[in-house]
């Protein structure tokens, strides 16, 4: 009885052998499937609230066939793929009193937020605001790694040259240049509760914490400094 129950995309697992008593009984002792489609759809609306758009949900449906006993504690809804808004997932539906479960299969479809480059830009290039744009696309075209937040990307660098209207990943971009070669630079150096500063020139492009030569312009003297803010080293 139990394996002319089983579905090609719908499985259920009936330990209850009350099961095979409830198959000939009316419905009203039986679990509605509109009743675990509605706390399907529920918990996928949540699930992908504000992370996919435009959402819609396909779920496979049970068989007519197959009658569950009315469960007699609240249903149990868990996602066997809690990490993904979008695509193949499965969810199971189960009851403990009397004790059965059901798989079922949902495929979410709609748009995911990226980062689009609205013109071609330059390897090394510092991203600026008109240079990208956050948009939404179907999420079979959204590529894993990219970018969500609009300001992570203004202010960065590009790692190698970006074509118009592509999708930015993380590993496009790194961090900005605080200082630049040959660019003048503010010296700090502290002693006890004193700050001495000092004017000199970058031997070398750094990023914020990178330690980076500094030629003292008063001295002439190379020295190496830690980029603490834009322009300004530190001496530790």
């Amino acid at each position: 009885m139990k394996k002319t129950m089983l579905l090609i995309t719908v499985f259920a697992i009936l330990t209850n052998p009350l099961l095979s008593l409830q198959a000939n009984q009316t419905n009203h002792a039986s679990q509605a499937h509109d009743e675990i489609y509605t706390l399907a759809s529920e918990y996928l609306k949540q699930k992908t609230d504000q992370k996919i758009f435009d959402a819609t949900f396909e779920l496979k449906k049970l068989s007519r066939t197959l009658i569950l006993p009315r469960c007699q504690s609240p249903l149990t809804l868990k996602d066997r793929n809690p990490n993904s808004v979008s695509g193949r997932i499965t969810l199971s539906v189960s009851c403990d009193q009397p004790t059965w479960r059901v798989f079922i299969p949902v495929v979410i479809t709609g748009k995911l937020p990226v980062i689009l480059s609205t013109k071609g830009i330059s390897k090394q290039a510092v991203i600026k605001e008109e240079h990208v744009k956050r948009t939404l696309l179907s999420y079979k075209k959204v590529p894993k790694g990219r970018l969500i937040d609009i300001n992570t990307a203004i202010g960065m660098r590009a790692v190698r040259a970006i074509p118009a209207n592509q999708v930015l990943k993380i590993k496009d971009l790194s961090p900005p240049y605080w200082v630049f070669k040959n660019q003048q630079v503010n010296i700090i150096t502290r002693i006890g509760g004193i700050e001495v500063r000092a004017i000199g020139v970058a031997l070398k492009n750094g990023v914020e914490q990178e330690q980076v030569p500094i030629k003292n312009t008063s001295s002439q003297k190379t020295i190496k400094g830690i980029v603490i803010a834009p322009n300004t080293v530190l001496i530790p």
